[in-house]
Parts: structure tokens; sequence; C-alpha cells
């Protein structure tokens, strides 16, 4: 039987799959959005090598960020969507594969999380378990809407951020302010989008009263990097955790998920219908 640990206290399946896809319904498929690291898990397999310690593990968890969408809504729009379900700490779907497993040493407050290094055939097995699958079916989706659409395909990849760099964040990017937007909207420094594409999301944002910035704090990670590869208009996008979570004690703030939902998923809605071709 494979045994999960989980990180917060919420209404959980008796079984944790890789990651949930949801398909577009209807016969017109307008894009895809990836959650790579709202996933909450930790298969029993990965016991051995953690530190034990779930109050650390709970610290870089992007946090119910699958929930700030109405995925329902998205599908009937014609748009898949991706949520993967194990924890980052394990294997990390942001980064490339020969980085990805058990990359997080410590959360970015500093605290141990690996005590013990896998084997170089254990490694490989995470990498085919965990880590392509997911890039698989990222894949096939791509793929399948590159066959229909004679423009680029639209892929998000949505994250969300702590309100305050730690020491760690400030190490990867010193110039950083220590006010970070409400959104931050990357595409590699102009390198996986058209500018009209974001531009759209940057300038909607800013336009509804919330404060946007263009990669800053952050440029986009690997999916960002491997959507790059196909014919593609894609970004990453990173939620201020503030502005709907209380990042303290890890949980939602109704009120803020209730104003920002809606919101958010006709944004996407709106974008993707907008670079549409």
């Amino acid at each position: 039987m494979v045994v999960f640990t989980y990180m917060f206290n919420s209404e959980l399946p008796k079984k944790a799959p890789l990651f949930d896809y949801f398909p577009p319904l209807g016969a017109h498929f307008r894009g895809i959005v990836s959650v790579p690291h709202s996933g909450e898990t930790i298969p029993e397999v990965f016991h051995p090598f953690l530190s034990g310690d779930l109050q650390a593990y709970k610290e870089d968890v992007d946090f119910k960020v699958n929930e700030l969408i109405d995925i329902s809504h998205l599908q009937k729009s014609g748009i898949a969507v991706m949520v993967s379900n194990i924890h980052r700490i394990c294997v990390d779907l942001n980064r490339s594969e020969d980085q990805c497993v058990l990359f997080w040493k410590e959360n970015t407050q500093g605290k141990k999380l690996v005590l013990k290094e896998p084997t170089p055939l254990e490694v490989e097995k995470f990498i085919e378990s965990y880590h392509r699958p997911y890039f698989e079916m990222l894949k096939a989706n791509i793929r399948d809407l590159e066959g229909k659409k004679k423009g680029p395909v639209s892929v998000i990849d949505l994250h969300s951020m702590p309100s305050t760099p730690t020491a760690y964040h400030m190490k990867q990017n010193p110039k950083q302010e220590i006010h970070r937007p409400e959104f931050c909207v990357s595409d590699r420094r102009g390198k996986t989008c058209l500018p009209e594409f974001i531009n759209f999301f940057h300038e909607e944002f800013i336009k509804n009263g919330y404060d946007s910035r263009m990669n800053d704090p952050y440029v986009g990670g690997f999916v960002t990097e491997f959507v790059d590869r196909f014919r593609t208009n894609n970004i990453q996008i990173e939620i201020k955790r503030s502005i709907y979570m209380d990042e303290t004690t890890k949980e939602l703030i109704p009120s803020f998920v209730q104003e920002l939902k809606p919101f958010l998923t006709a944004l996407i809605i709106k974008g993707m219908e907008t670079f549409d071709s």
C-alpha cells in the first residue's frame, strides 16, 4: 500500500495520484494552465531521506493555488488544467531532471529538510516515477494544440510567492525589493512569448487595482523553459500569498479567495481567448 504524508488540515483523498488532469470540455481547446507546486503529499518512499519536520515542510508549498481558479469554468472554456499532488521537496517540477530530486536540502527559512542522499539509481527511479509523467502530459497537450492552432499555444504556469523575501531569496536575486508586488508575470525576460501576451496580463492586473511587475522578483522557471521548446506563448504568474492566505497559520482567507478566484479565472479565459488563433 502506498502511504502519503499530508501537510495541511484539509479534506484529502484516500489515494493521491501524481497529478490531477482536468481536460478541456467542448469542441474548442484553447490553452493550458499548469500548477506544479501546490502538492501536499509525500510518498512513503521519500521518508527515509527527509527530516520528518512537518512544520518545515509547509513553508514553501504554493498552498491551494489550484483553489484560486475555477477549474470547471476553465474546462468549459476549452482550457486544460494540470495540478501536481506531490510535494516539491520530494521532486520539484519547476526544476530540470538533473536538479529536481530532493533539491531542497533546507527550506527557504533555513530549516533542514534532507538528511540522507539517494543513490544514483534511486534518483533515476524518482525522476521516472514523479517528474517525467507530468512533462509527458504537458508535452502531449501542447502537441495536440499545435496541430489545431495556426498561432502560438497559450500556457500559464501558476505559482504563489511569500510576501517578503527571505535570506534565500535575496541570495538568488539580491536586487529585489523587500516590498513584493501582488503579481509577478514572467517570460524569461522576453524569451517565452510575444510582448503582447505578457503585457496583456500585466496591464489587466494593473487596471484592476493590483500591483504587478514583469520578471521581478522572478523570471520564470523550468516549466517556462520546457514549454518554450514548442510553438507557444507561455508565462509564469506568481501570486503574493498575503492576498489570499494567512502566511503564519497556513490557512486560506475565504473573503480574499472569494474576490480573487472569479477575477483570476476570468482573466485567464479572456487572455487565452484574446490570443486564440
